[in-house]
């Protein structure tokens, strides 16, 4: 097993490359896998780590810090091993018996299912699939005729279509993929909202599309830091041209650099603040309230929308030098805008939140 030290320096060292050829090098992906990080809150049946959430974001903001498509592809996987504690257990034995195996896709519905003899056939397509090319199973949101499912599929069953050209995040290989009249068996489906577990545990308690707010804002926050690390070691070194004093020493570069520094702060406190909360609950068994839940989307979505401030600050602080592929500011800014475009952090949600405050029930059963 790689060391974390060591799984970080290889992750720095490799990005470059992985953002040239669109996907992450194969070093990182067997570093990743070696390390555990694929399963990091995985049932520890499955070889996992069964880490707490709040432990578990911390983890997935550090990877963030070292690359955001590393962090990104581990924040991804780690939610999709999370079916683990749902699918009866039969069916998660066969998807998750090999504790190397990599799991990934998108919950949206877009399969669409027929019945079929002890299941479905299914036919769809879907988007956002991060890390599916190195998966040996895939999780394709399909409806049912009983309603909305989790589907496992054998990568097998799975084409990739190469459309993952994109701003940012760009070695995640979240391309499109589709299934095509494949066989599903009925015990490779589940709803994880309301059904019983496969197996029991604090996670299944927890809000499971929170999981993913939770997880997008972590990477932005990680990719943030990074824009601040490599700002305040270029500003040590960096005279602009025409200058006769490093941008360290420049007032209006240092208020810049303090203001960014109190804005990621209290964003990383407020998410930390209410996933600690929502996390208490799930671990006495109980269901976590609509404000606490709200609450805990809200801070998702300021997370993100701060990140993204702070790292464009950070770009511009950097000058001409920012915009060079040499410097990880330029890659940092792109990473940080893609990720903050996901809906499930969306600028909507603050409208979300004021509605339950406000007493006008907003829908919450995606919450």
């Amino acid at each position: 097993m790689i060391a974390r030290m060591d799984l970080h320096a290889l992750i720095r060292a490799e990005a470059p490359l992985a953002e040239q050829q669109r996907a992450l090098t194969e070093p990182v992906l067997t570093a990743l896998v070696d390390h555990g990080v694929h399963r990091m809150i995985a049932p520890k049946r499955y070889g996992g780590a069964e880490l707490a959430l709040p432990e578990w974001s911390r983890e997935v903001q550090e990877l963030s810090r070292s690359d955001a498509s590393a962090g990104w592809t581990a924040m991804t996987t780690t939610i999709s091993s999370s079916l683990a504690w749902y699918l009866p257990v039969d069916a998660a034995d066969e998807v998750f018996g090999d504790p190397r195996a990599v799991i990934a896709g998108t919950a949206a519905p877009l399969g669409k299912a027929v019945a079929a003899e002890g299941g479905y056939r299914v036919n769809g397509r879907w988007g956002w699939g991060s890390a599916v090319p190195h998966s040996s199973w895939v999780i394709g949101g399909t409806s049912t005729p009983e309603g909305p499912r989790l589907a496992v599929y054998p990568r097998s069953d799975v084409t990739i279509h190469d459309t993952w050209h994109s701003a940012g995040l760009r070695a995640t290989g979240s391309h499109e993929f589709s299934v095509a009249d494949a066989y599903l068996p009925s015990r490779r489906t589940v709803w994880p909202i309301g059904c019983t577990p496969g197996i029991e545990g604090p996670i299944t308690v927890f809000p499971f599309f929170g999981l993913l707010a939770v997880g997008v804002a972590c990477v932005t926050l990680g990719t943030a830091r990074r824009a601040l690390d490599e700002i305040e070691a270029l500003a040590m070194e960096k005279t602009p041209q025409y200058a006769t004093a490093r941008l360290a020493e420049q007032t209006g570069v240092q208020a810049e650099i303090a203001l960014a520094e109190a804005r990621l702060s209290a964003a990383a406190a407020f998410l930390h603040e209410a996933l600690g909360t929502a996390w208490d609950f799930a671990m006495t068994g109980s269901p976590t309230p609509d404000p606490a839940k709200a609450r805990l989307r809200l801070a998702c979505s300021f997370a993100a929308g701060e990140a993204a401030d702070v790292t464009r600050a950070a770009f511009a602080a950097g000058g001409g030098t920012s915009v060079f592929e040499s410097s990880a500011l330029q890659r940092c800014l792109r990473d940080a805008h893609v990720a903050a475009q996901h809906t499930v952090v969306s600028r909507r949600l603050f409208e979300t939140y004021s509605m339950l405050k406000l007493g006008l029930e907003p829908d919450l059963r995606r919450f």
